[in-house]
Parts: structure tokens; sequence; C-alpha cells
């Protein structure tokens, strides 16, 4: 019994120091769509929107029903602070990523993605306006889009528009 337990704490600390070992990729900041096509409705003044398609989880309801729930991400301020935790989705089997009303700015996201476990995304909202953030491996950039004006992960799948303050 000693033994097994000795084995458990190293598997076990094995594995936690391995996770803290991982180092988040970071992209270019993403902002809205050039285009205003994400334009909101009704935002009031100074608000803007965020929308992070972050990597899913699968969820099995009953024997042959799955839900696919978006995992939840920090938002940081420009200087490092932590502003918010968003769940992203109400309930276990919300497969819908929030919309989120936030302050225009300028922000960090450390979010995780489909392709690449943890990411570091700077975003920028403006007012009225929807930045949308795509971290799984769904996303299809138009056709018609420069390759200048689209963020990428480093094996060139799309993450989301490149913001005008950076182009």
């Amino acid at each position: 019994m000693k033994n097994i337990n000795i084995i458990l704490i190293v598997t076990l600390s094995i594995s936690l120091l391995a996770g803290c070992a991982i180092t988040p990729v970071a992209l270019d900041p993403v902002g809205p769509a050039p285009d205003n096509t994400q334009q909101s409705a009704y935002v009031p003044a100074g608000l803007g929107w965020l929308r992070l398609y972050t990597a899913t989880r699968t969820v099995p309801e009953g024997d042959a029903t799955y839900y696919y729930p978006h995992s939840g991400y920090r938002i940081y301020t420009e200087s490092g602070k932590l502003l918010k935790f968003v769940p992203n989705h109400l309930d276990r089997t919300d497969e819908s990523a929030t919309l989120l009303k936030i302050p225009a700015g300028k922000y960090k996201v450390l979010a995780r993605s489909e392709p690449y476990n943890v990411v570091i995304v700077p975003v920028v909202i403006q007012a009225g306006k929807t930045t949308e953030v795509h971290l799984g491996a769904h996303w299809i950039a138009p056709s018609n889009a420069p390759t200048n004006e689209i963020v990428y992960f480093p094996d060139g799948r799309p993450v989301g528009w490149k913001s005008s303050t950076t182009k």
C-alpha cells in the first residue's frame, strides 16, 4: 500500500510540473471585422462586445446525446490585472459562446484553444462593434480577405480579424 501511495504522489507531481511547463501561445491583437458586418444594433456609449469561441468539452447527456459547451476564459487589463472570468456558457448543455458587453479598450485574454491548449490573445474592443475570436478549429476566413488582415495560429488556422490599431 505504501508503494502505491508513493507511485501516486510521484505521478501527480510529474503531471503538475508538466502542466506548469506549458507556455501559452501568444497571438497578434484581434479586433472587429473591418467591414462592420458585426456591428451591434444598440450598445450604450463607450461599450462594445466580445465573443470568444474557445475549446469545447464533451458533456454526455443520456446514452446517445452529447453537448459541447465552450470553456471559460479570463480577461486581463493591459497592465495585467484580472478583470473578469467568463464561464462562456450558461449551463452544462449550452453550446453558445457568451456575447459579453465590455468597455471599449485593449485587453489580454487567457483561454483554451483546440489546437494549442492555452493561448494569450490581445483583443481590441471598439465602441458599438463586436470582436470575435475563434480558438476552435472551425472558422474559415472569407476567401476574399487579404491575409494581412487576419490573425493566424502558428499552424496557419485563422483566429480573427487583425486589429486595425496594429495594421
